[in-house]
Formats: C-alpha cells, structure tokens, sequence
C-alpha cells in the first residue's frame, strides 16, 4: 500500500545560535524569536484537522526552549523523536556555497544520548528514532561505525537518506526503507525522505510558491500510488512560516490529496513498528 509518512525537523533554536554552521547569524534572520511554538502550531492544527499521525524530530536545544510548544503537539497525538541536540552533522555536507563539517563521532554520541534522556526526563517518552541533521547520500550506508554509533545510543530507526547521487534533490522514489543487514546491524531501520526538502524547493524555486509546491507533492502522490511505494516527507517546523503554509496549504493539501488516493498517511514511528512485527513474524 502506497504510504506517507509525515516529519518534521523542529529545530530553530538550535540553529539560532548556529552550532551546526560554524558562527555567524541565522541563515533566516526574519523569522521571530517563538518560531518553534508558532511553526509547530501549525503542524498542530494540520494533523489535528485530518486526524493523521506525525512525527516532529526535535533538536535537543530546541526540546528545553520550547518545551511548551512540544508538549502541546504530544498531547496532540504527534509522536516525539529526535534531531540530535545541537543539529550536529555526521557526514561534511555543502549548500548554498556553504561547508559544513561533520562532528566527531564522541560529540555525536553526546549529543544523541543527552537528547534522548531529555526527551525521556521532560516528555516520559522512550527515543527510538533520529533524523540526522542535512541527511545525506547514501544515508549512513556508507558508515557503518556511525550506525554502530545509533546502536549504542538505543536508536531502533533513523532517517538519514534525502540527497540524490549530486548531493541534491529531488531524492529518487527508487530509495526505500532498508534494514542495516550489510552494515552488521539488521535490528536498525532506515526511513529515507525522498523527493523534495522544503527548503531544498523554496529557496532554489520562492519562497512565496506554496500553491507550486502543493501541486509538485500532488505530482509526488500520484508516483508513490503508481508504484505502491513510500515516501517520508522531511518538512520543518521555521517552514511553516517562512513559507506561509497557513496561507497556501502545501502541507494539509498535500495530506488531503494522498487521503483522497487512498494513500495511508502516519508517523515514522508507526511505520517502523509495522514493519518490526512483520519481521518479527517471519
């Protein structure tokens, strides 16, 4: 069955002090101070409207200065994974003409570990999924001591695949969820995004196109239906705003289109654990 699975990485504030970018100001100075609790508001309303699941992969920063914000949208129902604590890269990574360095494999641990405690201490929630920040190509395929890493921390899924062959996107929908068999790690699952990061889409085509980009993620419905495939949307919280989805709908268009399909719509979560019973009982 041809299913969707909804993300987003709340973040704001950890990128407001720029850790994963090496100094400097926001690459979106304009947005306000309360971006995360307005963003996830949003993405409240959205998911509560239409009855879906979804799941918000929170930066550990971001966790403690809006913790309001993100117990709201749990109590809503949206399920609670993380981003890392302070966005921290696992792989170099380059846009916008921009070099971003990977964190040290000790710094990640630390990072991956404190986020998940903070989740478990503040929202009685067990951690058991993470979207690195950037995502990659290949995802963590090509590193397998990082996958050793996620296994340390108690990481059941991760979502690390976004990037096409050029380090850009569109990701192709021919990427599907994968377990880390060849890696040594048969027990940790891989939950790609495929087609378009919004920011990815806005900044390269305007950032006032929601409407535009409604109909690209229509196009992208039709392709996972045709083909009986996922697709793990990778959205953000700052998104909300910076590209008005209140005033043009791309994201509740987008869910009402693939409900329309017959497309099953749901967290990452809840795909992961669909297909560990399936495992589980071969």
């Amino acid at each position: 069955m041809a299913t969707l699975l909804m993300g987003y990485d709340t973040e704001y504030h950890a990128i407001g002090e720029n850790l994963a970018r090496g100094g400097g100001t926001s690459f979106y100075p304009d947005l306000p101070y309360d971006t995360t609790a307005q963003g996830v508001d949003v993405i409240k309303r959205v998911h509560s409207d239409l009855g879906v699941g979804g799941t918000l992969f929170v930066c550990g920063r971001t966790l403690v200065h809006a913790l309001p914000a993100i117990e709201g949208a749990m109590d809503s129902g949206l399920e609670i994974q993380q981003h890392t604590y302070s966005h921290s890269l696992f792989k170099q990574d380059s846009w916008q003409g921009g070099v971003f360095y990977a964190s040290p494999p000790e710094a990640l641990l630390h990072e991956v570990t404190a986020t998940s405690g903070l989740i478990k201490r503040h929202l009685g929630v067990e951690c058991i999924g993470l979207r690195t920040p950037h995502c990659y190509y290949k995802g963590l395929s090509d590193r397998p001591d990082l996958v050793a890493l996620l296994d340390e921390a108690g990481i059941s899924y991760v979502s690390s695949w976004a990037r096409n062959e050029s380090n850009g996107n569109p990701t192709p929908f021919s990427v599907q969820p994968f377990w880390y068999e060849e890696q040594g790690y048969p027990e940790i699952l891989e939950l790609p995004a495929q087609f378009w990061l919004d920011a990815f889409w806005f900044e390269e085509n305007g950032i006032d196109r929601g409407r535009d980009f409604l109909e690209a993620l229509k196009g992208a419905i039709d392709k996972i239906v045709d083909g009986d495939l996922v697709y793990g949307a990778c959205f953000h919280e700052w998104a909300m705003l910076r590209y008005d989805e209140a005033g043009t709908g791309w994201v509740r268009g987008l869910i009402e289109y693939a409900l329309g399909r017959g497309v099953a719509v749901m967290s990452y979560g809840d795909y992961y654990r669909i297909l560990a019973a399936q495992r589980a009982a071969l």
